[in-house]
């Protein structure tokens, strides 16, 4: 044994995937661009109308008592072929963080949906939500249906994730 751990079976597979090349290529609009207007031009507004406030993939709902997050998080092996991304959702009490920054000031003066952190602080992602329970990615690419991935993306949001922040808030208010 070498000390270096093992590479899950299937993640060569993975890494080396068709990428969203077998789909035609717009020459002026790689996936990065084609993310950027998604959330620009789509989800920004409909989380607008869902009460939350933020852009560039960081929102969150106007509260003086809580931190509650949602934030995108794109795939390091993203590229201007492909990007893949997900949601993650966190609810604190503004209380409770400043207790946590007691103990971990390196965490910082604002809590991040990104990252994990100790209880209280109560973070998942989108698709330990939905249905399937598992984690969910979304993929993007030039030259696909992008009704589709935003039709799937939106629902999942205002059905599931904008809900599960207030119900979190809701939650912690009644100490």
């Amino acid at each position: 044994m070498t000390g270096v751990p093992a590479i899950p079976p299937g993640w060569s597979g993975w890494r080396l995937r068709p990428r969203g090349r077998s789909a035609p290529i717009v020459p002026d609009a790689s996936a990065q661009e084609i993310y950027a207007a998604m959330i620009k031009d789509v989800v920004s507004p409909a989380l607008r109308e869902q009460g939350l406030v933020g852009s560039g993939g960081r929102y969150s709902i106007k509260s003086e008592t809580h931190w509650a997050l949602l934030a995108f998080q794109k795939s390091w092996y993203s590229d201007r072929a492909e990007v893949r991304f997900t949601v993650n959702l966190m609810v604190v009490r503004c209380d409770d963080w400043e207790a946590l920054l007691h103990e971990h000031p390196y965490y910082g003066k604002k809590p991040s949906a990104t990252i994990t952190y100790n209880d209280p602080v109560r973070h998942v992602r989108i698709g330990e939500l939905v249905d399937d329970l598992e984690d969910k990615w979304w993929c993007v690419f030039s030259g696909q249906d992008m009704d589709a991935v935003q039709a799937d993306l939106l629902g999942d949001l205002i059905d599931v994730g904008v809900p599960w922040l207030r119900s979190q808030v809701a939650e912690t208010s009644a100490r």
